[in-house]
């Protein structure tokens, strides 16, 4: 997929933006926002519900009634979904008469409601979910599907800036279970093909959209040639995956071939483009599935050879101690077995290689007063000491030079210590995992324990809490927005400079957040006096009560407070106020 790339001029202009800037801010309440939920936007072959076609040999060995079956689904396709007969969607355990089994994908679509917005042309930005390429609670998780709590988050506050935000589910089937070095070929072959898979599937989603927004009724309002993507957990080897992968011999490197041939085959899975393959039911329409930005939340790209000159710019959030996906170059594994799977690139190798690149040269420059690009810098140059084993090396060196769109993502816990949380933005309620997981027992005959899956998933997200992935958010959204705007050439893109995205608001910026000690509170706009500053705990406690500051910065030391999410109440000289929450660690 090739891209525009900016120059770094006119991104460090100075100009004062309005009091409220659509796309960089937020303009709309959730009032104002619309949610569709549930819009298929595909039908095509579920694995999950017959696994055999996970096995080319399988594929390769019933292709006859595979073709004719095909050729069915593609004329009721094209002419009415609904004469699809009901043995196609059933699991081949409960209907044997046919072998591929179909599902519809289904798509969330947020944006600003039409009684309150005018805009026909919005940009899109397409949230690509986590969830290990299996089902939620199959994939040892709550998490896996476009309804997350940070999904559902994130497209409300892109709609609410003005965006229309997309969230696809994508289909889901793998096997990671094949053991020892016996199954290596299973656990690489079916991971990869999930991973392809879901690539064709968003891409789908977004031909679909574009096909609706220049030849249909342009149902969403949107502007097609402004598309961005972000991709969280898996959905970040998804994200990273489309926006590199693009040309076929690209899947046939010397790790992805055994025996001859390339775990990826056209023949049967459809080209980099998700046209034609025996059991690939999705067909071209003509329109580019190219987007303009890539934003992943962990994550790692399949190969460092995918990037190349002309892709788009990168913006990446990952922890160093993420157990899962690679700070560095590694090896993804198998979480409970500890199989290895395959070889992968992390950022600390691929945003270098962008930077040389040239594709992130618009986010260079100064940024005096922008706390999320400074703490993003913070790490340049640095070394980070005992991450986990998938990565290759230890200590991992961050560069110091050509790391720009890189924030490392370093979680502490209530004694400063550094925790192994590689997506503290997620979170869960324990009685929603509950129902879940009986849910899912009821309809799988399955025996999965909701205690066991709760206690897994918090070794890896010890102090999950609704509060703490919101700060999260607030942090990617801070650092990623201005680059989005930038990017898409939107809104008021030529006066974006990071340290003045909020001139003319009176607001402030908190950091670090979360701290452990030390927080700074300073106006976005130099010319704002703050007057007062009080912070009070959930049960509106004052414990900190500062007045005639008389300045745009002040320092607040909060060592020896309990953790936990606190709010901060900063007064103007004029007599406004704002409110903000931050979280002590």
């Amino acid at each position: 997929m090739k891209h525009l790339i900016l120059s770094a001029v006119g991104f460090l202009s100075l100009l004062s933006l309005s009091a409220q800037d659509r796309y960089l801010e937020e303009v709309f309440t959730n009032s104002e926002i619309t949610v569709m939920e549930d819009v298929v936007y595909g039908i095509n072959v579920n694995p999950l519900l017959n696994t055999s076609l996970l096995n080319p040999a399988y594929v390769q060995a019933n292709a006859a009634q595979i073709t004719s079956e095909k050729d069915s689904l593609l004329n009721w396709i094209a002419t009415d979904p609904s004469l699809i007969p009901l043995s196609f969607f059933l699991p081949v355990s409960m209907d044997s008469s046919t072998i591929l089994k179909v599902t519809q994908l289904r798509m969330d679509v947020y944006m600003p409601s039409n009684s309150v917005d005018t805009e026909t042309e919005r940009p899109v930005m397409v949230f690509v979910h986590t969830g290990n390429f299996l089902p939620p609670v199959v994939n040892g998780s709550y998490g896996g599907s476009k309804n997350d709590s940070v999904a559902v988050n994130i497209c409300s506050q892109w709609a609410k800036r003005g965006f229309v935000a997309v969230a696809p589910n994508y289909r889901h089937g793998w096997n990671p279970l094949a053991p020892g070095e016996a199954g290596l070929v299973t656990r690489r072959a079916t991971l990869l093909n999930a991973v392809y898979r879901a690539i064709h599937d968003v891409q789908f989603a977004i031909k679909g959209m574009r096909l609706d927004a220049t030849m249909g009724s342009n149902t969403y309002g949107i502007d097609p040639d402004k598309i961005g993507m972000m991709g969280s957990g898996s959905g970040g080897y998804v994200a990273l995956g489309y926006n590199t992968l693009d040309k076929q011999e690209e899947t046939a490197l010397d790790k992805f071939v055994f025996g001859g041939n390339s775990v990826i085959q056209p023949a049967i899975v459809g080209d980099i483009n998700g046209n034609g393959g025996l059991i690939n039911l999705y067909v071209d329409n003509g329109m580019s599935s190219d987007v303009d930005i890539c934003v992943n939340l962990g994550g790692c790209l399949g190969d460092i050879s995918w990037l190349e000159a002309g892709d788009g710019p990168f913006v990446t959030f990952h922890s160093p101690f993420d157990n899962f996906a690679p700070f560095d170059t590694g090896t993804v594994i198998v979480p409970t077995t500890g199989d290895d799977v395959v070889d992968v690139n992390g950022p600390n190798t691929f945003i270098p290689k962008a930077n040389g690149l040239g594709l992130n040269d618009a986010y260079a420059g100064e940024y005096p007063g922008d706390a999320f690009t400074a703490r993003a810098r913070y790490f340049y140059g640095r070394d980070i000491d005992d991450s986990p084993i998938i990565n290759v090396d230890d200590p991992i060196e961050i560069p110091a030079d050509d790391m720009e769109g890189l924030f490392t993502v370093i979680v502490r816990d209530g004694n400063g210590d550094i925790e192994q949380n590689g997506t503290p933005w997620d979170w869960w309620s324990k009685t929603d995992l509950d129902a879940l997981v009986a849910q899912t027992n009821m309809a799988t005959g399955g025996n999965y324990d909701s205690d066991e899956i709760n206690s897994n998933s918090l070794l890896t997200n010890p102090n999950q809490s609704r509060a703490q992935g919101l700060v999260y958010i607030d942090t990617i959204m801070g650092y990623s927005i201005p680059r989005i705007v930038k990017t898409m050439q939107i809104g008021n893109w030529e006066s974006v400079d990071i340290s003045e995205l909020y001139v003319g608001r009176k607001d402030v910026v908190l950091f670090p957040n979360p701290t452990s000690d030390i927080l700074t509170v300073r106006t976005n706009n130099p010319s704002t006096t703050l007057n007062a500053i009080t912070v009070t705990d959930q049960l509106g406690r004052t414990i900190v009560d500062r007045k005639e500051l008389m300045s745009n910065t002040t320092q607040l030391d909060l060592e020896g407070l309990d953790s936990g999410v606190y709010i901060l109440n900063a007064t103007f000289e004029d007599g406004s106020s704002k409110t903000h929450q931050f979280l002590v660690q």
